[in-house]
């Protein structure tokens, strides 16, 4: 649709005038001795600045352009960790490999070198933000008329299953008492060794998300009927305060990672215990988790003490640190035969499939079992 002119005016001395703008902060004026005359100058202008833009766009690299849509047409739909991790992409994976070439350039053979390159070195979910955000750049310069073809159509993604799945780090049973025992230590007035140590504790009987506890509020636990209620998580986000001395800051987000993430969490002995003891550590009138000062807690400050915790218990064979205790929530439930549904709903995934997908191995254990028993039968 052609963009409406603003207003035409006569001028004292008889011709017509209009003042349009044909680039970001450039106006021009046309001139006319009839509207109509004013009116096909200004529509000749525009088509003119725009032909004239749209030919210096197509001579912009990847990495400019790349960078342009993500800070002007991605950015102001995103949360600021959403932002982060695509910049991430961007930067660490998308620009290294082709970021020098031309938009117009880029063959779907750039890209599928880039894509292989890539799957050499990092996961498969690396490769595939990788791919879709290009794809998504390419494609959205398509449609605006910036991008004669877009390459990434012409490239086969490579599959999942060429990059060999990790097993997800559990704790083992005697790895589980070591820890548990280590985070509740105190010293010989009382004190606890580890502010935050409960926290640990609630973690591994909720299975929540690193950053879901950081969020939860007292009026989000019902001690009475023994359930706690997720409505988001806090994250840390890239500080873009030049005057700011940390590199990162601790947000809340208020919406959950997922719609399923939204919900309520029944509460075990353990973890009862460990919310009653944290009121009393913490001292918190609003938050179940804050510093000292009463601000939001960084999830580095929760890695790092579980971090010491596991020095202390001689356990250095493990990733994902805090995340493993999830992991370890989960398999535990599934082990013990509980409903793969249930424990999806627990865990706040978007649904079973991805419960599936995570827990695979342990439900194949679960199957072996489960035909076992029948040996008691015949």
């Amino acid at each position: 649709m052609a963009q409406k002119l603003p207003e035409i005016k006569q001028r004292k001395d008889g011709y017509f005038e209009v003042k349009i703008t044909v680039a970001p902060n450039v106006r021009k004026s046309v001139y006319g001795a009839t509207k109509a005359d004013v009116r096909k100058k200004a529509r000749e202008l525009r088509e003119e600045a725009v032909r004239f833009d749209i030919s210096n766009i197509r001579k912009m690299t990847v990495s400019s352009y790349m960078t342009n849509w993500l800070t002007e047409v991605k950015k102001p739909g995103l949360k600021p960790g959403s932002y982060d991790r695509i910049e991430q992409s961007l930067q660490y994976q998308i620009f290294p490999h082709i970021g020098h070439i031309k938009i117009n350039a880029l063959t779907a053979n750039d890209v599928q070198k880039m894509l292989n390159a890539i799957l050499s070195e990092k996961s498969y979910s690396t490769v595939k933000k990788a791919y879709n955000n290009l794809n998504a750049c390419m494609e959205l310069g398509v449609q605006r008329g910036e991008i004669l073809k877009n390459p990434v159509k012409g490239v086969k993604l490579p599959s999942s299953k060429t990059k060999e799945k990790k097993e997800i780090t559990a704790y083992s049973p005697e790895e589980i008492k070591a820890i548990t025992e280590e985070a509740v230590r105190t010293y010989s007035n009382g004190v606890p060794v580890y502010r935050y140590g409960y926290l640990i504790i609630l973690i591994l009987n909720t299975g929540m998300r690193e950053g879901e506890p950081l969020y939860l509020k007292w009026k989000d636990v019902d001690l009475e009927k023994r359930r706690i209620y997720i409505h988001g998580n806090v994250t840390e986000v890239k500080n873009r305060d030049g005057a700011a001395e940390s590199k990162y800051i601790a947000i809340e987000q208020e919406t959950p990672k997922t719609d399923k993430s939204n919900r309520y969490i029944p509460l075990n002995d353990n973890a009862l215990e460990a919310l009653v003891k944290l009121r009393t550590i913490i001292r918190d009138e609003k938050r179940v988790i804050a510093t000292k000062n009463h601000t939001i807690l960084s999830p580095r400050k929760v890695y790092r003490t579980m971090e010491n915790i596991l020095a202390r218990c001689n356990i250095t064979d493990k990733t994902n640190l805090v995340h493993a205790l999830r992991h370890t929530f989960a398999t535990t439930l599934i082990r013990n035969g509980v409903d793969i549904k249930a424990v999806s709903e627990i865990l706040g995934h978007e649904d079973v499939s991805t419960t599936l997908k995570i827990y695979h191995h342990t439900i194949d254990e679960q199957k072996q079992s489960a035909v076992m028993t029948l040996n008691n039968f015949y």
